[in-house]
């Protein structure tokens, strides 16, 4: 879906150049889940090489520009079933208009890492049943009723542990992890899930792709996705907050966080 055809211009253009873009997403991914250990190094590691890779990367008729942040603090929120986090990572890709009007889109991702020596991933219920079903809840001191009008906008990005040079998924070309929307990790789950039985999921960076090229993500003209999205904004900082909007909610991880990517993207109005 676009709102205009100077994004579908955008889309097209990337599309052009999607076996270079590809290439350089698949390398990023691989060097971020080498050897990973734990879901924060791998969140570190990518939030670094998505950034440098796509404020390197120059295409004729495209201009990309990355800024992205992680905190050692997890967004919670309340539902009638208790207390849980929102995700791991937000990804919002942003097609810039000529008028400085802006179409985004934007996905929330669980990362999980497989256990030791296995391609089975643990899936928290609680996390799950948000992810899919999007209850009413609170976060902060605002009350949210999301209602996505698709399946990816809560998704996983799930991935072997300390992943060997070379050994990719089947079925996924050069991909090591997926991201499968919830609703396929619960039909195949729900409480554990092997990774390389969801064929149909997409492979990590491939999906990634889909996102640049506007193919997936929740699109910010549905107001109750774009709501959340500037509170989560609020919550790391990038918007200005209501005094104490957060207040109890500010808890510190070592060995946790929560990470944001934003991607936007400026066509060649020429074109």
């Amino acid at each position: 879906m676009f709102m205009n055809q100077f994004s579908k211009n955008i889309s097209v253009t990337i599309r052009q150049h999607a076996q270079s873009i590809r290439s350089g997403l698949h390398t990023a991914f691989e060097v971020s889940i080498l050897g990973c250990q734990k879901e924060l190094q791998f969140l570190n590691n990518l939030l670094s090489q998505i950034g440098t890779y796509l404020n390197s990367l120059s295409i004729p008729g495209v201009q990309f520009s990355v800024r992205q942040k992680l905190i050692h603090q997890k967004p919670l929120v309340n539902t009638q079933n208790g207390r849980c986090e929102i995700g791991d990572l937000l990804i919002i890709v942003k097609y810039h208009q000529p008028t400085g009007a802006v179409e985004t889109k934007s996905i929330i991702y669980q990362v999980k890492l497989c256990r030791s020596g296995t391609h089975v991933c643990n899936i928290s219920q609680p996390q799950l049943n948000l992810l899919c079903e999007w209850p009413q809840f609170s976060f902060g001191s605002a009350t949210y009723n999301v209602t996505p009008q698709f399946l990816e906008f809560g998704s996983y990005m799930l991935e072997p542990r300390n992943a060997a040079p070379g050994n990719y998924l089947p079925h996924k070309y050069q991909c090591y992890g997926i991201s499968p929307d919830a609703p396929l990790v619960r039909a195949f789950g729900p409480a554990a899930v092997n990774i390389t039985s969801l064929v149909y999921a997409r492979g990590d960076a491939n999906n990634f792709f889909s996102h640049l090229i506007f193919e997936i993500g929740e699109h910010h003209n549905n107001q109750t996705v774009k709501n959340l999205i500037d509170a989560l904004y609020r919550y790391m900082g990038w918007l200005p907050d209501p005094p104490n909007e957060f207040k109890e909610d500010y808890i510190e991880y070592k060995d946790d966080g929560f990470g944001i990517i934003e991607v936007n993207v400026k066509g060649d109005i020429s074109r």
